[in-house]
């Protein structure tokens, strides 16, 4: 009977990914999803600002993975996202703008029927400008933010990595923010 393969380090993973095998990044990301996401609710007290904060941090994860040490991985994951929960807790206490408001607030849903007129047309608005998307980051965003699916579940339907779901999300929101600005602003 031989005994079991013990798991890969992540050093190990890291040096798959840099290869070029994206396989390796999802198995990183499954084994601290729960863990970090644990810990940024404790950080944050907040399940949405925590899921936003994952984001982010799994989006650093994934365009710094070339200059992280392997053997160290576990501790910069934690160090980027109390980072990105600082960064959001600041956020917080300023007042946002109008567009970053208009993403929190509007693109959570339809909104209440007695929605504001002006908040009824700013929310129309943005929705329309998500048409201006390309096609990836629109399905991203739809199927996160108005069907409610894990990042997991949209790179499922959408037959990508999870690292690609999440960079699609972070460049939609930008995207999204840009063409607000440019036409509103």
């Amino acid at each position: 009977m031989t005994a079991p393969t013990p798991p890969e380090s992540d050093a190990e993973l890291l040096t798959r990914f840099r290869s070029g095998d994206s396989s390796a990044l999802e198995v990183l990301f499954n084994r601290y999803e729960e863990p970090v996401f644990r810990f940024l609710i404790g950080v944050l007290r907040d399940h949405h600002a925590a899921e936003d904060a994952l984001q982010e941090t799994f989006v650093q994860a994934l365009r710094k993975s070339d200059s992280v040490d392997g053997h160290h991985f576990r501790s910069w994951l934690y160090t980027v996202a109390y980072r990105q929960a600082m960064l959001l807790k600041r956020k917080a206490k300023r007042l946002p703008s109008q567009a970053e408001e208009l993403l929190l607030l509007e693109l959570i849903g339809d909104g209440p029927a007695d929605l504001p007129a002006h908040r009824a047309d700013d929310a129309q608005s943005v929705r329309a400008l998500l048409d201006l998307l390309p096609d990836a980051q629109r399905a991203v965003i739809t199927a996160r933010v108005f069907d409610g699916k894990t990042f997991r579940e949209v790179a499922a339907a959408q037959g990508c990595p999870l690292n690609t779901a999440l960079a699609r999300m972070h460049d939609g929101l930008k995207r999204l923010r840009q063409l607000w600005e440019a036409r509103y602003a």
